[in-house]
């Protein structure tokens, strides 16, 4: 892995902000600690040198000057004792080495050279001079430098742990990222497979892992290639079947216009003619067919999900279609109950139903009942198309919503054609499928954007056509 596509990734960006936001936050926390340890340690030292000196006051009011120079002679020996100065009130020098004190009272902060007398390696004293009550005059005072080494130790540890943290983040940031851009590299080489034509192609996610934000994006791409591979097939199949049918149809309108071109009288001409303009109106309703197809697998009717009544739905379709299934000696019976509502497109979910009849009517006897049920179930709700034809056999139930798929002239066989798909009338109704091997197939597809389920059952005698909705709560529409 080159070490510029490493620094050009997110994942190491991220851990340098993050670094560099935590080094900040240290940074600014040991100012802050700085400061205040300081003012701390000063305000400690203050109030230590404040109360020695009024020890002293009253060590000199009680006992007399000379029990405060014995005391100063004494406290000054001890292991980190303060450092005195007194005089008395002739300036002669008493008790104490604390150098440089000719001050007036009050607080002092005095930088010490190193050859000053009684430095001993101080640099900064904190020094308080006050005048006693019998005149003399005494200055305590003790080095800041060693009232703030508690402070400077805290600020060490600060930074050295602030540098850690930084450090194992920029550690731990790369080898994080190096792991994340392996699964990117190789998912970038399967979606560069699947650009160069391999539609095989798919990601594998890491074994024995449990699955991170890159492998379930990986199973995504995955699903979706899987998808893409399905379309592409589908595409392939439909062009081919597509390519293979229109030869038939075209092939009659040719051979009409022949007919036409060498007819000898006006009237055959004209049946000629009107025998190839009846294919060719058969072939646009079929690329009709075909569009309204894609239309809907592509979901673009969503945005005319409404929610409405389904008993309502088949009680108008059923009044539209009863005369011509009457007509063509069959009955057409509907049976519905209250409050099946469901969220749809009332136009793609009539022509699915419409389809439904027409191909009942198509492929079933003369006598045959076809009925349209709405029941809920639970949380769900149920339009069945039936018929009391010879049905579908079970084995093929699934082959029927293919494309251009189509039985034979009587659906009770178990053979299917599409060479015949052109050569039937287009029934009546829609003109959007049956006929053309078409008809199951858009159902199929209204039937995926809605997110309905789409059963085939055997109606013991007959086809039954179940479709399975979500079913919502009932509103005025």
């Amino acid at each position: 892995m080159r070490t510029k596509h490493l620094f050009a990734s997110t994942g190491i960006r991220l851990a340098l902000i993050y670094g560099g936001l935590v080094l900040a936050s240290f940074s600014l926390a040991i100012a802050l600690t700085w400061v205040a340890a300081r003012s701390a340690a000063e305000s400690d030292l203050r109030d230590r040198i404040r109360l020695e000196v009024e020890a002293m006051e009253q060590e000199i009011r009680d006992e007399g000057l000379a029990a405060a120079i014995a005391a100063i002679e004494v406290r000054a020996e001890r292991p980190g004792a303060l450092e005195y100065w007194l005089v008395d009130g002739s300036g002669q020098h008493l008790a104490g080495d604390l150098p440089l004190m000719n001050t007036p009272d009050g607080w002092h902060r005095i930088e010490l050279p190193d050859a000053a007398p009684g430095a001993e390696n101080r640099e900064e004293m904190l020094v308080l001079t006050a005048t006693m009550g019998d005149g003399s005059r005494l200055s305590v005072g003790d080095d800041l430098r060693r009232a703030e080494a508690v402070r400077d130790a805290v600020l060490r540890a600060l930074l050295w742990i602030g540098s850690a943290t930084v450090l194992l983040g920029l550690v731990v940031g790369v080898v994080v990222t190096r792991r994340a851009l392996a699964q990117v590299d190789a998912l970038t080489e399967t979606l560069g497979q699947v650009s160069a034509g391999r539609l095989t192609a798919r990601f594998t996610p890491r074994a024995g892992r449990s699955a991170n934000d890159l492998d379930q994006l990986g199973l995504s791409v995955n699903r979706m290639l899987d998808h893409i591979d399905e379309l592409v097939g589908s595409v392939r199949r439909v062009s081919r079947d597509v390519a293979h049918d229109l030869r038939t149809p075209l092939s009659h309108v040719q051979q009409r216009l022949e007919q036409a071109r060498s007819a000898a009288t006006a009237e055959e001409r004209l049946q000629a003619i009107e025998a190839a303009e009846s294919k060719v109106e058969e072939v646009l309703r079929a690329f009709d067919a075909i569009l309204r197809l894609a239309e809907i697998e592509a979901g673009a009717a969503r945005s005319r999900f409404v929610e409405l009544d389904a008993a309502l739905l088949i009680e108008r379709l059923a009044d539209a279609y009863r005369p011509d299934v009457e007509a063509s000696g069959r009955t057409l019976i509907t049976d519905g109950t209250d409050d099946v509502w469901l969220r749809g497109d009332s136009e793609l979910l009539s022509q699915a139903l419409a389809n439904l009849i027409e191909n009942a009517m198509r492929h079933t006897p003369t006598g045959t009942r076809i009925t349209i049920s709405a029941q809920t179930d639970g949380p769900t709700v149920r339009i069945t198309v039936s018929d009391t034809g010879h049905g579908i056999p079970a084995e093929r139930h699934s082959d029927v919503l293919e494309t251009f798929v189509q039985l034979d002239s009587s659906r009770g066989t178990a053979g299917f054609t599409r060479k015949d798909a052109w050569g039937n009338g287009s029934g009546s109704g829609s003109g959007l499928g049956p006929g053309f091997g078409l008809g199951l197939s858009i159902v199929a597809a209204i039937a995926r954007l809605h997110d309905a389920v789409l059963e085939l059952g055997d109606a013991s005698p007959g086809l039954r056509v179940t479709l399975t909705f979500n079913r919502v709560s009932g509103q005025a529409a």
